[in-house]
């Protein structure tokens, strides 16, 4: 046996043991023997993919073991404290042909560096991270929390212009949970339907960190926020809404970023609205829309965007991105769903179809599809694919 493939050999099986033991003791309900106030829980995915551009000896395969534990501790009743990691385990020809795809996973922005990797080999990466690891505190009006946290003041679905501490990519479909930040926040509920939050979030350098204070409340039957604050070197304002029109949801957000350095400077508009409904039949359909006033990109392959750790100005790079979706529940085990996104910038075109089924209570296959195009004229030409085949088990 070669060295990488040994190396890969006893990742693989360190890595199962580290997630199948409290998985193995919590499902044979020895999770009776943990304090009342401790409570684990968590999943194992296994995902096999392929990657290829447009035809078939331009395929990569990859595999992902992908085991998530999470903790909660209750310390009294105003007080808990929460930990929760992900193992990530990477191996196959995807590892190899990735320059220092070990360093390329590992990243983190947080003043804690809580991600490592336990094996960096040229076929093999296994890596370990803390993305949650707080003290909430909680009394009345008050909510304070400190440490990695997730600050989501997003309201859309797809694209969130106000989610300036944890900006996420959507097309990152494999991380539910959503990355964290290193932060300070502290909520006030000031009336029946009305809320003031503010967040700072730390970073290593001083032109990475951000902090803000938020304004919600209710009128008119609708949710509205509207907040200020800075954003690396921006100074930012913005605002959301969430409510209905009929039948039809409907949300937006939009954001403007200035350099306060440089007043002179150009700033940046950011704005997204979305509308959805749902039918009978269990049909639910969705569309969005983002402007990204600094946006002029094009696609330049599959790993740009779905490897990506955006920020908040980045959501996509195009000026006009356009979303829609249709997806259906066949029965209560079975999900479907087609999602387009679209640009005008080169006819720039994204198309993910994607199924899902639940075996039993613990138990579920999804089967994922992710093609990028751009217009060379009158055809459009591939550049780049993915298909993900995961399947989760969650204790």
């Amino acid at each position: 046996m070669k060295k990488g493939e040994w190396i890969a050999a006893a990742a693989l099986k360190s890595c199962l043991l580290l997630a199948l033991f409290p998985a193995v003791c919590l499902s044979r309900d020895t999770s009776r023997l943990l304090p009342s106030n401790l409570h684990v829980h968590g999943y194992v995915k296994h995902m096999p993919s392929v990657f290829f551009v447009d035809r078939a000896n331009t395929l990569v395969t990859g595999n992902l073991v992908h085991n998530r534990i999470n903790a909660r501790w209750d310390i009294s009743k105003h007080m808990h404290m929460r930990v929760e990691a992900r193992n990530r385990l990477f191996y196959g020809e995807q590892v190899k042909m990735v320059y220092r795809f070990g360093s390329y996973i590992d990243t983190y922005d947080g003043i804690l560096d809580l991600s490592h990797n336990l094996v960096d080999d040229t076929s093999v990466v296994l890596n370990v991270m803390l993305d949650r690891l707080l003290l909430n505190w909680t009394k009345k009006k008050w909510d304070i929390t400190v440490g990695r946290q997730r600050i989501n003041w997003g309201v859309n679905l797809v694209w969130n212009p106000n989610d300036i501490f944890n900006a996420f990519n959507y097309l990152d479909f494999d991380y539910q949970e959503r990355p964290g930040s290193d932060a300070v926040r502290i909520q006030y509920q000031a009336g029946t339907v009305s809320s003031f939050e503010l967040a700072y979030k730390f970073s290593k350098t001083k032109t990475t960190q951000a902090a803000a204070l938020m304004y919600r409340s209710n009128f008119r039957q609708y949710d509205w926020q509207c907040f200020s604050g800075m954003y690396h070197e921006d100074v930012v304002i913005g605002g959301g809404w969430a409510g209905n029109i009929k039948k039809n949801g409907f949300k937006g957000e939009l954001s403007y970023f200035h350099p306060y350095r440089a007043l002179k400077d150009r700033g940046v508009v950011l704005m997204s609205v979305s509308i959805d409904r749902s039918f009978k039949e269990n049909y639910f359909i969705m569309g969005s829309y983002l402007y990204n006033s600094d946006g002029s990109g094009s696609l330049n392959g599959r790993s740009g965007l779905t490897g990506a750790v955006l920020s908040v100005k980045s959501l996509m790079p195009f000026t006009h991105s356009f979303f829609g979706q249709l997806a259906k529940s066949f029965s209560p085990i079975v999900n479907g769903a087609f999602s387009i996104i679209f640009s005008p910038q080169n006819s720039s075109l994204i198309l993910l179809p994607s199924l899902e089924t639940s075996i039993s209570n613990n138990w579920d296959i999804s089967l994922v599809s992710q093609s990028f195009f751009q217009s060379t004229g009158k055809l459009y030409r591939s550049v780049g694919n993915g298909i993900y085949l995961r399947t989760r088990w969650s204790f």
